[in-house]
């Protein structure tokens, strides 16, 4: 179905927005006076490398016999890496081995397919990427560059673990301009996945032509390549000894304060000695309706507070009486509660209130009159 006026007319109103974000965004344009330079120093005769199945690049991939000393350290980038790959400049010894795989003129895009479709025999410890400078012209502006950088970054996360960035190598055919604003790009896609960004602009400076091949874009192999090959050894270093585990230091326990002078306390008077209190295996039985005497005769207690006789043995022989007053722990009942229990068994003391008793009726006490004082009223009776 053929498309209207409608239709073309927002497709143009698309491409119109996207030129004014790519003049605001873009590529920035080179200086008037900037002239791509040819660099001074000498590489190696380029070798023939057969052809990846992926992106149908020169691909090759180097990986060093395992030693169990030696962190292993997987190199992953374009065409900067060919001297390592063919062996005519070797990395630095140590305690670091570093295996390569290089895709010469493979952009962002092409690297994160061969990395995908990668076959790695050893598990490497550390993958260090370095940004591909051939999105330089591969892209049409830092955004689309980045965004095909943090895809690739994305891959080779899935993969392993443990990854780290360095900055593109700079060349003389770009103005530093642009090369800048492509390296920030990187610098911020790597900073937002927390990877971390090892610049490396710094250490080629464009002035000095010995440190690039006469087509000005590849490092030579007699001067840039040994600073490349340092930095790339010191930054995975770096990385190691930070994303290495931290040993856990153990608290240590102060010890007790000990004081270096201990006060002496000299207590004068006579000293008391306390009574000694007969062991648990000594105790005897008793019982609270009789006590028995030595003689074996038991008698009742009487109704005063009941006195106990407790038994102390030594030596399987007694010694002493003592007796034991235990006052009676008196109890409050309602007296519902208390003529319930005379009712059922009746109290053998008398002088238990139920609370149900009368009170006897008193009569008023009539005052005594003296006989003289009778005499006396009888007398004043017969008068009147």
């Amino acid at each position: 179905m053929p498309r209207g006026k409608s239709h073309r007319r927002s497709e143009a109103a698309k491409k119109r927005v996207e030129a004014v974000r790519l003049g605001r965004v873009g590529i920035p344009k080179a200086s008037s006076d900037f002239v791509p330079a040819c660099g001074t120093g000498s590489r190696h005769t380029v070798k023939t490398w057969p052809a990846s199945d992926v992106t149908n690049h020169c691909h090759k991939l180097v990986i060093p016999e395992g030693t169990p000393d030696k962190k292993f350290v997987l190199v992953i980038g374009a065409s900067h890496l060919r001297s390592f790959v063919d062996g005519v400049v070797e990395m630095t010894s140590g305690g670091i081995q570093f295996g390569f795989m290089s895709t010469p003129g493979a952009s962002a895009a092409d690297l994160r397919l061969e990395v995908l479709n990668a076959v790695i025999p050893r598990e490497p410890d550390a993958v260090c990427i370095i940004a591909p400078s051939n999105n330089l012209t591969a892209s049409r502006h830092p955004e689309e560059a980045g965004q095909e950088f943090e895809r690739y970054l994305l891959a080779v996360c899935s993969r392993w673990s443990k990854v780290f960035c360095t900055g593109f190598v700079p060349r003389l055919t770009e103005s530093r301009e642009k090369q800048t604003v492509f390296q920030q790009e990187f610098h911020r896609r790597s900073a937002k996945l927390g990877i971390p960004y090892y610049q490396v602009a710094d250490y080629f400076p464009l002035d000095d032509l010995d440190l690039w091949c006469p087509d000005g874009i590849h490092l030579s192999d007699n001067h840039g390549m040994h600073i490349l090959k340092q930095l790339i050894w010191m930054f995975a270093y770096e990385f190691m000894e930070l994303s290495a585990p931290k040993p856990l230091v153990q608290s240590q326990a102060t010890p007790p304060y000990k004081s270096r002078f201990v006060p002496r306390v000299v207590v004068k008077g006579v000293e008391r000695s306390r009574p000694s209190s007969p062991l648990p295996t000594e105790w005897t039985l008793v019982r609270s309706s009789r006590k028995r005497n030595l003689s074996g005769e038991s008698e009742c207690l009487s109704d005063s507070p009941k006195k106990r006789v407790v038994h102390h043995q030594r030596d399987h022989s007694p010694v002493t009486f003592s007796e034991c007053v235990i006052p009676s722990n008196p109890v409050c009942f309602s007296p519902a509660i208390l003529v319930a229990m005379e009712t059922v068994s009746p109290s053998a003391t008398p002088d238990v209130c139920t609370g149900t008793e009368t009170k006897p009726v008193e009569h008023p006490i009539k005052p005594v009159v003296s006989k003289s004082r009778r005499v006396r009223q009888k007398v004043c009776k017969s008068t009147s």
